[in-house]
């Protein structure tokens, strides 16, 4: 006997039609209609069937959607996939370096088997974890969430994402997966079954109902769809895509409950989990465990996106003076989505300078797939229908190879220097001139000088040593450093002013 339940508080009659067959549901508490029917656990297909219509509909919390949103939805026994990281502990991903995937365009075949092809030179590259952009809608669909509670087919579905995750696992590599809870896409049916949409809109559609009269059944809709990908996948975090849309009256509870949910769960699994609040306002930040201020974590700051003046209007603002700049490596910084990628307008010295910077700055870097090698392909916009898929051929060049190995050399030098990975925000002594920025991270300090021209560079501490250099030429001297144009370092000191 295999059990259906889905969620519609409102219905007044539901059915589950397996096999051309209407199987009808009683009321349970909550708002659930339940029933058991002699099937497969694994691979039958089903519909639901709301009041008097005959029109079927898929489960909101469908597992497995092999024909798309619109289609049968499909059960599927999570206990039948034959996992191998059974000696997987889980990794601490504050400090680490993350990489940006969005699988359709990371390969050209757009599927997960494929990504799993291309993980050794993530290995080799030294990440710590992959962070995928959301699995279950269609390739350059971002914007249009539905089926939460599955992968897409078009990427390989629910076997394919956990071969994924199992092959991570297997090179020491973490998984993350960004989860979409902004809005719903009404065209999956599922705000027909139960009251899953309010009133309110916003950028990309309806918000949820979280503090609605059936606020508590959505925010288990969502609470436990987070549990799931990170018990069901093995997946060892999750991404909560534009979280301060989720704030709104009895709405902080959910982020609270999740907070509480993730812990218990993590404690149970004997692993590390994280959760991510990604927010259009400030950025992305680890949410802390039970009981934390997570309105302030939320909430825009006084002085704009991170207390940054010009960066409170949108999170895809370009950083375009060096005042600002200083001010994301003091207070932490947003994440900057462009249609282009820094390679179409920066000379090599100052991509190597960002990348410097990004991999040494007091924060949990995030790499967007082919930076490391600078690739050419554009970012595409969420939203649009097409991604240009990465060109790995271009690893056959020696500019891209060259870049790669600068990426390679600083997570290696990351990771062999604490000082270098502490992901410790508003704390680091920051200083700058006209053309030239400094950072000291504990003994270390990193100075980039944006100039054409070679620069004397006051280290405010004794140098020791040169740890890394993105150009030749570099002379300390005592106390400062004379360093080449466009060129970015991190040196060893020791004896520092104050």
């Amino acid at each position: 006997m295999t059990r259906f339940s889905v969620w519609a508080p409102e219905a007044s009659r539901l059915r589950v039609r397996i096999g051309g067959i209407d199987h009808s549901m009683a009321l349970d508490a909550g708002g659930w209609w339940r029933t058991h029917v002699e099937c497969a656990a694994h691979g039958t297909d089903y519909m639901y069937l709301l009041d008097d219509s005959d029109e079927p509909l898929p489960d909101p919390r469908s597992r497995w959607q092999p024909y798309g949103v619109h289609g049968p939805s499909r059960t599927y026994d999570h206990a039948a996939f034959p996992w191998t990281d059974d000696q997987w502990t889980g990794r601490d991903l504050s400090g680490g370096v993350i990489y940006s995937v969005r699988v359709g365009a990371f390969t050209p075949d757009g599927t997960f088997d494929a990504a799993i092809a291309r993980l050794d030179h993530l290995a080799e590259l030294g990440v710590s974890a992959v962070e995928l952009h959301p699995v279950n809608v269609e390739r350059g669909s971002t914007h249009h969430s539905a089926c939460w509670y599955t992968p897409h087919p078009s990427y390989g579905g629910p076997d394919g994402l956990k071969r994924f995750v199992d092959a991570c696992h297997e090179r020491g590599i973490a998984v993350v997966l960004d989860l979409a809870y902004d809005h719903l896409q009404p065209g999956a049916g599922a705000h027909r079954i139960g009251p899953y949409l309010a009133e309110v809109a916003n950028t990309w559609g309806h918000t949820l109902a979280l503090d609605g009269p059936h606020g508590a059944g959505m925010r288990s809709f969502i609470t436990d769809n987070v549990l799931m990908w990170l018990r069901d996948y093995h997946a060892d975090g999750v991404r909560l895509d534009a979280a301060h849309t989720l704030i709104d009256r009895d709405a902080m509870l959910l982020l609270d409950e999740l907070s509480t949910a993730v812990s218990a769960l993590s404690i149970s699994l004997g692993r590390p989990l994280a959760l991510i609040a990604g927010s259009g306002l400030a950025g992305a930040r680890f949410i802390p465990g039970p009981g934390a201020d997570l309105a302030e974590l939320l909430a825009p700051s006084t002085g704009g996106a991170a207390g940054i003046p010009a960066l409170d209007r949108d999170y895809r603002a370009e950083f375009g003076s060096l005042e600002q700049l200083f001010g994301i490596l003091r207070a932490g910084f947003s994440t900057v989505l462009t249609t282009d990628r820094p390679t179409a307008a920066l000379s090599p010295g100052l991509l190597r300078i960002g990348a410097t910077l990004l991999l040494t700055a007091p924060s949990t870097p995030v790499l967007q797939m082919g930076e490391e090698w600078a690739a050419r392909v554009p970012f595409v916009p969420d939203g649009v229908p097409t991604l240009g898929a990465l060109d790995w051929s271009e690893l056959d060049k020696a500019e891209h190879r060259d870049m790669l190995d600068l990426h390679r050399r600083l997570i290696m030098l990351r990771g062999s220097h604490p000082d270098l990975a502490a992901p410790v925000l508003r704390r680091s002594e920051v200083w700058h001139g006209g053309s030239f920025l400094a950072i000291r991270r504990g003994s270390c300090v990193v100075v980039a000088n944006l100039g054409r021209t070679t620069q004397r560079i006051n280290l405010r501490g004794t140098a020791r040593s040169v740890l890394a250099a993105t150009e030749p030429g570099l002379v300390l001297v005592h106390d400062a450093a004379d360093l080449p144009g466009e060129s970015a370092a991190v040196i060893a000191c020791c004896r520092f002013d104050r």
